[in-house]
């Protein structure tokens, strides 16, 4: 598993490790707001990065039509078995989050390094971490197994469409009266809640995927 892992490291396109500077544009942007310490602010910088985690695992997966049948023929002759594939996807999940994670924290030294007056409250909020974790395996969980059963081309677009879905429905529901307390809930136990989801959903994405895999056809 630990060379199917690798794999992945050596074989990323490396322009795609500069991604997090995707999110510096918006990070300007917001200047010293984003550096609030409520509840708001600390889901937005935990989905920005979950996507640019999301974004670096999906590109792994980036292949089309024949050469993607080809390159699963071609792990499946090493040996190793199916699931164990499937088992370094799921772990790899989390080495893409760790990287975005730590280039988000470098991106934001860097940035009061230019302007010492800027303060990131949620620098090492440990509320962050563990709910960027979950968002990151929540948005590969819709992926993975779209990705085995019809394809890079279909599962992507996908993916990028529910992030964004995600991202506005956030902020309709904490704008709702309606739903005050499943909201007073999930912000007053974030971690578990979204732990919670992110644990059963990616469970079920887990079997769902291996399922899908070990019984496709290459």
């Amino acid at each position: 598993m630990l060379r199917l892992i690798l794999k992945d490291l050596y074989t990323q396109k490396k322009i795609v490790y500069f991604s997090p500077l995707l999110s510096l544009p918006y990070f300007l942007s917001m200047g010293k707001n984003i550096s609030g310490s409520n509840f708001i602010a600390i889901v937005i910088y935990s989905l920005c990065i979950a996507f640019i985690a999301y974004f670096m695992a999906m590109y792994t997966n980036f292949n089309t039509g024949e050469s993607e049948i080809n390159q699963n023929r071609l792990i499946l002759s090493l040996p190793v078995t199916r699931r164990s594939v499937i088992n370094a996807k799921y772990i790899m999940i989390s080495v893409w989050w760790l990287f975005s994670y730590t280039s988000h924290i470098l991106i934001f030294i860097l940035m009061n390094v230019v302007d010492t007056s800027m303060t990131f409250n949620q620098l090492l909020d440990m509320k962050v971490l563990l709910l960027s974790l979950c968002f990151t395996y929540l948005l590969m969980s819709i992926f993975y197994p779209l990705n085995y059963k019809f394809g890079f081309r279909v599962a992507s677009p996908i993916g990028i469409a529910v992030f964004f879905l995600v991202t506005s429905g956030v902020g309709k529901i904490l704008s709702s009266n309606k739903a005050k307390g499943m909201i007073s809930i999930i912000i007053d136990q974030p971690i578990i809640s979204f732990s919670i989801i992110a644990i059963s959903v990616t469970l079920v994405s887990y079997v769902l995927t291996a399922h899908i895999f070990t019984n496709k056809d290459f």
